[in-house]
Protein backbone atom coordinates (compact mmCIF):
# COMPACT_ATOMS: atom_id res chain seq x y z
CA UNK A 1 0.00 0.00 0.00
CA UNK A 2 1.37 3.25 -1.09
CA UNK A 3 2.74 5.16 2.21
CA UNK A 4 0.01 8.07 1.81
CA UNK A 5 -2.98 5.64 1.98
CA UNK A 6 -0.79 3.58 4.77
CA UNK A 7 -1.14 6.33 6.80
CA UNK A 8 -4.75 7.46 6.55
CA UNK A 9 -5.53 3.63 6.96
CA UNK A 10 -3.29 3.27 9.88
CA UNK A 11 -6.00 6.06 11.41
CA UNK A 12 -8.70 3.89 11.02
CA UNK A 13 -6.84 0.82 12.62
CA UNK A 14 -5.95 2.69 15.41
CA UNK A 15 -9.59 4.23 16.23
CA UNK A 16 -11.17 0.42 15.14
CA UNK A 17 -9.06 -2.24 15.95
CA UNK A 18 -10.14 -2.83 19.53
CA UNK A 19 -13.77 -2.39 18.88
CA UNK A 20 -16.60 -5.28 19.46
CA UNK A 21 -19.14 -6.05 16.52
CA UNK A 22 -21.70 -4.57 18.91
CA UNK A 23 -19.94 -1.50 19.52
CA UNK A 24 -19.37 -0.74 15.52
CA UNK A 25 -23.11 -1.52 14.94
CA UNK A 26 -24.34 1.42 17.62
CA UNK A 27 -25.39 5.32 15.32
CA UNK A 28 -24.49 8.13 16.28
CA UNK A 29 -26.99 9.43 19.01
CA UNK A 30 -29.22 6.25 18.42
CA UNK A 31 -30.59 7.91 15.11
CA UNK A 32 -30.72 5.10 12.61
CA UNK A 33 -30.04 7.65 10.03
CA UNK A 34 -26.69 8.25 10.95
CA UNK A 35 -23.91 5.32 9.43
CA UNK A 36 -22.92 3.31 12.20
CA UNK A 37 -18.94 2.59 12.33
CA UNK A 38 -19.73 -0.70 10.35
CA UNK A 39 -21.47 0.95 7.87
CA UNK A 40 -19.17 3.33 7.00
CA UNK A 41 -16.44 0.95 6.27
CA UNK A 42 -18.97 -0.96 3.98
CA UNK A 43 -19.23 2.95 2.33
CA UNK A 44 -15.21 2.89 1.50
CA UNK A 45 -15.20 -0.85 1.15
CA UNK A 46 -18.00 -0.13 -1.85
CA UNK A 47 -16.12 3.12 -3.24
CA UNK A 48 -12.69 1.26 -3.38
CA UNK A 49 -14.52 -1.66 -5.51
CA UNK A 50 -16.08 1.18 -7.83
CA UNK A 51 -12.68 2.96 -8.45
CA UNK A 52 -11.23 -0.41 -9.00
CA UNK A 53 -13.30 -1.37 -11.39
CA UNK A 54 -13.39 1.85 -13.50
CA UNK A 55 -9.45 1.33 -13.37
CA UNK A 56 -9.47 -2.21 -14.41
CA UNK A 57 -11.99 -1.57 -17.26
CA UNK A 58 -8.95 0.81 -18.26
CA UNK A 59 -6.05 -1.83 -18.06
CA UNK A 60 -8.07 -4.05 -19.81
CA UNK A 61 -8.78 -1.90 -22.83
CA UNK A 62 -5.28 -0.80 -22.81
CA UNK A 63 -5.55 2.37 -23.25
CA UNK A 64 -6.38 5.42 -20.77
CA UNK A 65 -9.74 7.32 -20.92
CA UNK A 66 -10.39 10.03 -23.81
CA UNK A 67 -12.63 12.30 -21.95
CA UNK A 68 -11.70 15.79 -20.60
CA UNK A 69 -13.01 17.16 -17.52
CA UNK A 70 -15.73 20.13 -18.34
CA UNK A 71 -15.55 23.30 -16.70
CA UNK A 72 -17.04 22.09 -13.26
CA UNK A 73 -15.27 19.12 -13.02
CA UNK A 74 -11.70 21.28 -13.56
CA UNK A 75 -12.97 23.01 -11.16
CA UNK A 76 -14.16 20.33 -8.52
CA UNK A 77 -10.91 18.91 -9.06
CA UNK A 78 -9.28 21.72 -8.19
CA UNK A 79 -11.29 22.33 -5.05
CA UNK A 80 -11.11 18.67 -3.97
CA UNK A 81 -7.46 17.55 -4.79
CA UNK A 82 -6.05 20.88 -4.35
CA UNK A 83 -7.08 21.86 -0.71
CA UNK A 84 -7.46 18.29 0.05
CA UNK A 85 -11.27 18.68 1.78
CA UNK A 86 -14.39 17.00 0.76
CA UNK A 87 -18.03 18.91 1.11
CA UNK A 88 -19.70 17.82 4.68
CA UNK A 89 -23.40 16.44 4.44
CA UNK A 90 -23.40 15.92 0.53
CA UNK A 91 -24.90 12.31 0.00
CA UNK A 92 -23.65 9.14 -1.10
CA UNK A 93 -24.17 7.83 -4.67
CA UNK A 94 -26.12 4.74 -4.52
CA UNK A 95 -23.90 2.70 -5.89
CA UNK A 96 -21.88 3.35 -2.44
CA UNK A 97 -24.18 3.04 -0.08
CA UNK A 98 -24.35 0.57 3.22
CA UNK A 99 -26.31 -2.29 3.57
CA UNK A 100 -25.42 -3.55 -0.42
CA UNK A 101 -23.47 -6.27 1.16
CA UNK A 102 -25.09 -7.36 3.25
CA UNK A 103 -22.13 -8.21 6.14
CA UNK A 104 -23.21 -10.05 9.37
CA UNK A 105 -22.24 -7.62 12.58
CA UNK A 106 -18.39 -7.15 12.37
CA UNK A 107 -15.37 -6.23 15.33
CA UNK A 108 -13.57 -3.34 14.10
CA UNK A 109 -10.49 -5.94 13.54
CA UNK A 110 -12.75 -7.36 10.96
CA UNK A 111 -14.13 -4.50 9.64
CA UNK A 112 -9.81 -2.85 9.20
CA UNK A 113 -8.84 -6.18 7.33
CA UNK A 114 -11.72 -6.04 5.15
CA UNK A 115 -10.84 -2.28 4.12
CA UNK A 116 -7.41 -3.17 4.12
CA UNK A 117 -7.57 -5.48 1.59
CA UNK A 118 -9.80 -3.07 -0.67
CA UNK A 119 -7.60 -0.49 -0.47
CA UNK A 120 -4.57 -2.63 -1.44
CA UNK A 121 -6.68 -4.34 -4.41
CA UNK A 122 -7.34 -0.83 -5.77
CA UNK A 123 -3.92 0.96 -5.25
CA UNK A 124 -2.08 -1.97 -6.72
CA UNK A 125 -4.43 -0.98 -9.73
CA UNK A 126 -3.61 2.38 -9.26
CA UNK A 127 0.20 1.82 -9.76
CA UNK A 128 -0.43 -0.44 -12.39
CA UNK A 129 -2.11 2.18 -14.69
CA UNK A 130 0.48 4.48 -13.36
CA UNK A 131 3.34 2.06 -14.82
CA UNK A 132 1.15 1.57 -18.19
CA UNK A 133 -0.33 5.03 -18.89
CA UNK A 134 2.39 7.66 -17.33
CA UNK A 135 1.00 10.95 -15.96
CA UNK A 136 -2.11 10.28 -18.24
CA UNK A 137 -5.64 11.24 -17.20
CA UNK A 138 -6.55 6.98 -17.02
CA UNK A 139 -9.74 7.13 -16.21
CA UNK A 140 -12.82 9.51 -15.54
CA UNK A 141 -14.71 9.47 -11.84
CA UNK A 142 -18.19 10.14 -11.76
CA UNK A 143 -18.04 13.70 -10.26
CA UNK A 144 -14.63 14.86 -11.15
CA UNK A 145 -14.23 13.83 -14.55
CA UNK A 146 -10.92 12.18 -15.64
CA UNK A 147 -8.00 11.76 -13.45
CA UNK A 148 -4.34 10.58 -13.38
CA UNK A 149 -3.03 7.92 -11.27
CA UNK A 150 -1.94 10.15 -8.19
CA UNK A 151 -5.30 12.54 -9.11
CA UNK A 152 -7.02 8.97 -8.04
CA UNK A 153 -5.10 8.26 -4.96
CA UNK A 154 -5.18 11.10 -3.57
CA UNK A 155 -9.27 11.39 -3.78
CA UNK A 156 -9.46 8.50 -1.76
CA UNK A 157 -6.92 10.12 0.43
CA UNK A 158 -9.12 12.59 1.10
CA UNK A 159 -12.07 10.75 1.08
CA UNK A 160 -10.94 7.85 3.43
CA UNK A 161 -9.64 11.01 5.80
CA UNK A 162 -13.15 12.95 5.60
CA UNK A 163 -14.90 9.65 7.11
CA UNK A 164 -12.04 9.44 9.62
CA UNK A 165 -13.31 12.48 11.09
CA UNK A 166 -16.92 10.98 10.70
CA UNK A 167 -15.60 7.77 12.49
CA UNK A 168 -14.19 9.75 15.35
CA UNK A 169 -17.45 11.57 15.58
CA UNK A 170 -19.28 8.19 16.27
CA UNK A 171 -16.93 7.69 18.70
CA UNK A 172 -17.19 10.78 20.62
CA UNK A 173 -21.27 10.59 20.58
CA UNK A 174 -21.24 6.87 21.15
CA UNK A 175 -18.55 6.60 23.61
CA UNK A 176 -17.79 3.36 24.89
CA UNK A 177 -21.54 2.31 24.94
CA UNK A 178 -22.24 -1.28 23.81
CA UNK A 179 -25.34 -2.64 22.66
CA UNK A 180 -27.68 -4.65 25.41
CA UNK A 181 -26.30 -8.49 24.98
CA UNK A 182 -28.65 -11.24 25.54
CA UNK A 183 -27.74 -13.04 28.65
CA UNK A 184 -26.23 -16.47 28.21
CA UNK A 185 -27.80 -19.48 29.19
CA UNK A 186 -25.79 -21.62 31.46
CA UNK A 187 -25.74 -25.70 31.46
Amino acid sequence: MHPVLQHVFDSYRADLADKPADWCQLHPLQDERLWSAQELIEHLVLTCRSSSRVLQKRLQRSQPTGDHSTPVQWLLQLLMLSFGRMPRGAPAPIFARPDQLHWPPMSGAELTELLRQEIDQMDALIDQCRHRFALQRVASHFVLGPLRPDQWRRFHVIHIRHHLDQLRRIEKSVGNAVAPETPSVRV
